[in-house]
């Protein structure tokens, strides 16, 4: 196994998830009977990642730079 898969679900857009994230994935469709096909990548695909674990990593940079802008900043003489 590779741990990356293509998800695909009726007329979206498919989706690259690690493993994890696409066993996660398949419990939804199947629980919810929706139709989903998932096919898993060739290992010379390495450059695809995941787009789950890309969303996390952006909501918690997202969250680091909204606590930066708001933490109380010392302002000293001579500095705007």
């Amino acid at each position: 196994m590779t741990g990356r898969y293509l998800v695909t679900v009726a007329e979206h857009t498919p989706s690259i998830l690690c493993e994890k994230h696409a066993r996660a994935f398949e419990q939804h469709f199947i629980a919810e009977a929706i139709a989903h096909t998932i096919y898993e990548m060739d290992e010379d695909d390495e450059h695809y990642h995941c787009h789950a674990c890309d969303l996390i990593k952006a909501k918690e940079y997202v969250t680091q730079l909204q606590e930066a802008a708001n933490k109380p900043k010392i302002i000293l003489p001579g500095e705007f």
